[in-house]
């Protein structure tokens, strides 16, 4: 375990890409594992689809957000279209009838679990290998039908990343990060 590297280093204010990709990796190393370990299902990132930008329009049916501060901050947020949060929901609850409608309440609380469980793993592993600490905010969950709405990050790089579940559902991470939240602000 890594304790004592310094904060992440900053270029004219804004993290270095390569300081990004940790993070974002460590995001996407959580997503792998939280929704193996608890939901027994096995996804995959598509790393090579990963698209990269200062602003972002998300769609899907829910999600689930989280905001972190500290010596890194932003935002993530896990995007599920119906099908696929139904597919995990019913391995994370070993349900004996699948789930068909993301808004049952089982479903939402599924949505804020994982959420809050990735977030958490993602920093346990930035800080472990980096030694950079951050704290997470409460988890939000939003469902609805093709909801959109778009995240504006000032001083942001915003990473996309796809992911497809066994039955090939698809969901994406979307990884907001600026230095410090009051330097590079985000909107919802």
């Amino acid at each position: 375990m890594i304790t004592s590297q310094a904060s992440p280093s900053h270029e004219n204010g804004n993290l270095q890409r390569s300081e990004v990709a940790k993070i974002v990796k460590n995001f996407i190393e959580a997503v792998e594992q939280v929704v193996a370990t608890t939901a027994q299902t096995r996804v995959t990132a598509r790393t090579k689809a990963a698209t990269l930008a200062e602003y972002s329009s998300i769609e899907g049916d829910a999600a689930g957000a989280l905001a972190f501060i500290g010596d890194f901050g932003g935002q993530f947020i896990i995007v599920f279209t119906k099908e696929a949060i139904c597919e995990i929901t019913t391995n994370m609850l070993y349900a004996s009838t699948p789930y068909k409608n993301h808004r049952d309440p089982d479903v939402e609380g599924a949505i804020g679990e994982l959420t809050n469980q990735i977030g958490g793993q993602a920093r346990k592993g930035i800080n472990e290998r980096t030694g950079w600490k951050a704290t997470n905010g409460i988890p939000s969950v939003i469902v609805g039908e093709s909801i959109r709405w778009t995240i504006y990050g000032s001083g942001a790089i915003i990473v996309r990343v796809p992911f497809t579940t066994p039955e090939l559902h698809e969901f994406y991470l979307e990884v907001a990060v600026s230095h410090h939240p009051a330097a590079g602000g985000m909107v919802i």
